[in-house]
């Protein structure tokens, strides 16, 4: 474990973008009672589907085996601290690796979509879009008969990176559906924060802005 690691408590790593969108991989260590650390992490809460229902998945050192893979599902990434602290962050999926080291459980999480850090600045790219990505999710919710856990379970054949994509033409068309007349200072704010995150994907993964939307791959319900 390195020094940076043990002494802050988490650290993200960034993504390939550029400019900056969000982060590729969050390391984290859970002690098993208060430490010195920076931030000192008590708990990590992951969302898990486990084939039937949505499960809030709550990892602390005493719980695990010496070594536990899990499979993460689009949601929030909670961490918290002895003290009473948190930090929030927003996922499309991956996967989470617990390993026990020298007494602490080592976490890592890393995913194919980017990985938005959202309560440092709620109006930063990532936090706009954690905010209207949840929305989008509620809206979906309550079309299906199963709600949540037939939610979920769509969004499970699908990987990460596709459900970025399908997030972000979605978000970009329900901009551009509001009204002029109705489209004030949060609209502007959130369409332009939007935008830039596509076209950084588009410089940097020479991606088109062509993919199937949210709604697409949820009516779909199979992997293309």
């Amino acid at each position: 474990m390195d020094a940076k690691l043990n002494s802050i408590g988490y650290d993200f790593e960034p993504s390939r973008y550029s400019p900056d969108l969000g982060y590729s991989r969050l390391r984290v260590v859970i002690s098993g009672k208060p430490t010195q650390r920076f931030f000192d992490v008590k708990l990590l809460s992951i969302h898990t589907f486990d084939g039937q229902f949505l499960r809030n998945t709550q990892i602390t050192r005493h719980e695990l085996a010496p070594n536990e893979t899990f499979q993460a599902c689009l949601g929030e990434v909670r961490l918290e601290t002895y003290q009473g602290e948190t930090l929030r962050a927003f996922s499309f999926g991956g996967n989470l690796q617990a390993t026990v080291e020298m007494g602490d459980l080592y976490c890592e999480f890393t995913s194919t979509a980017p990985i938005l850090k959202v309560q440092e600045d709620p109006d930063s790219v990532s936090g706009v879009i954690a905010d209207e990505i949840m929305d989008l999710m509620a809206e979906n919710e309550t079309k299906l008969a199963g709600h949540e856990d037939e939610l979920y379970e769509r969004l499970s054949k699908f990987e990460p990176y596709s459900l970025f994509l399908s997030c972000m033409v979605s978000l970009q068309k329900r901009a551009e559906d509001v009204p002029m007349a109705v489209r004030r200072e949060r609209y502007h704010k959130v369409s332009s924060n939007i935008k830039r995150a596509i076209q950084i994907v588009r410089n940097t993964d020479g991606w088109d802005g062509h993919s199937p939307s949210l709604e697409d791959l949820l009516s779909d319900g199979v992997a293309s």
